[in-house]
């Protein structure tokens, strides 16, 4: 009899952990267990099942009349079930409801982000109550949050499994010539990011470095990929420094990969970060990093090995890590492959295969 498991997801949008979502189901569909999802009414998730034939149950996430209303769902349909996969925060307030109304399902809950869950006696009851069975973290960095958050009786709950990319994406052949795209000189060195524009990321240490280093007279252009709620406060930074026609916006693009491998090199400048999946895509694609030690990129940007990292908001030190690698080929070639090696640690097979060990040890 197949494991029989109910995904919770609350985004209306697509971002990392919705893509994380979609590979774990992907796989765990491939050991034989049965998938269902619970998303928001009118998602980017529920398109998602449509399209890919997913069995699929909607509810509303939003205030406390949503909450009310998703915790009477969930309770209606989780005798269905043997285990509940809360993957947002939304969907892991849903289940509590549902727990207080009675729902003794046994959940699992993934945490991506590495800041510390709020003080009041109604979020650790959140956490700790009997429902939850496991706590799936992103990064080692996640995991000790937690155990500090939740105290050492906690440990045990609290389990580290990586994020996965699929590797299998990058070996498209479909090719993108940035440089004729946009009209750049061949000679220049093409710097980019990936990531959503969005405060954690925080850019404007980002265009703080690109000002720095445009100061230096390297011969560079940055590209910024994608979109996000500070798209407009960041491009005006960016023009108030001067260096608007240095760095490039390209808004949403739905090719990302074919971007970034016209990267000379990867610059994430986050202040917070889960892991940073940006990151292995990066990895993949043999381009070498330079990053902050926010969250759990140490665990994938090991400095001087697979990449150099730089303290949070150190614009001077990730200046200088960007032009020592550009100007150092055998530092260059070294990192990246340690990098390609390292990310085999970092697949969806590896993900799901942890997560349905987890799994089966609940059930």
């Amino acid at each position: 009899m197949s494991l029989k498991v109910l995904h919770i997801s609350s985004e209306r949008s697509w971002r990392g952990g919705e893509q994380q979502i979609a590979y774990l189901i992907t796989e765990l569909q491939s050991h034989g267990v049965h998938n269902e999802v619970l998303c928001q009414q009118g998602s980017e998730f529920e398109k998602y099942c449509e399209s890919n034939s997913i069995n699929y149950h909607t509810t509303q996430f939003s205030g406390l009349k949503g909450f009310s209303k998703g915790a009477k769902v969930l309770k209606k349909i989780s005798k269905e079930f043997d285990l509940i996969h809360l993957h947002t925060s939304k969907g892991h307030t849903v289940a509590f409801y549902s727990y207080l109304r009675g729902c003794r399902a046994k959940f699992v809950l993934s945490r991506r982000v590495d800041f510390v869950p709020g003080s009041s006696l109604f979020t650790r009851w959140k956490y700790t109550f009997k429902g939850i069975k496991k706590i799936l973290c992103v990064s080692e960095a996640i995991r000790n949050i937690m155990i500090n958050y939740l105290g050492e009786k906690y440990e045990d709950a609290c389990v580290t499994v990586h994020s996965g990319v699929d590797l299998d994406k990058f070996k498209s052949t479909d090719e993108l010539d940035l440089k004729k795209q946009y009209k750049i000189d061949p000679a220049t060195f093409i710097i980019g990011n990936t990531s959503a524009l969005a405060d954690h990321k925080d850019y404007y240490t980002f265009i703080d470095t690109a000002y720095l280093i445009i100061q230096s007279g390297f011969k560079c252009k940055f590209f910024i990929l994608g979109d996000g709620p500070l798209e407009d406060e960041i491009k005006k930074y960016c023009y108030s420094q001067g260096i608007g026609d240095h760095v490039i916006f390209t808004g949403f693009v739905s090719n990302p990969i074919e971007y970034l491998r016209n990267f000379d090199l990867f610059l994430i400048t986050s202040k917070t970060e889960g892991l940073g999946t940006s990151i292995i895509d990066a990895f993949a694609n043999d381009i070498p990093v330079v990053a902050t030690n926010a969250g759990g990129i140490p665990e994938l940007v090991i400095n001087e090995q697979t990449g150099l990292l730089c303290d949070v908001k150190d614009s001077n030190h990730l200046t200088e890590a960007v032009l020592r690698l550009a100007s150092d080929n055998e530092l260059k070639q070294r990192l990246i492959t340690n990098a390609k090696a390292h990310i085999k640690n970092f697949t969806k097979e590896e993900t799901a295969k942890k997560t349905l060990k987890i799994y089966q040890e609940i059930v």
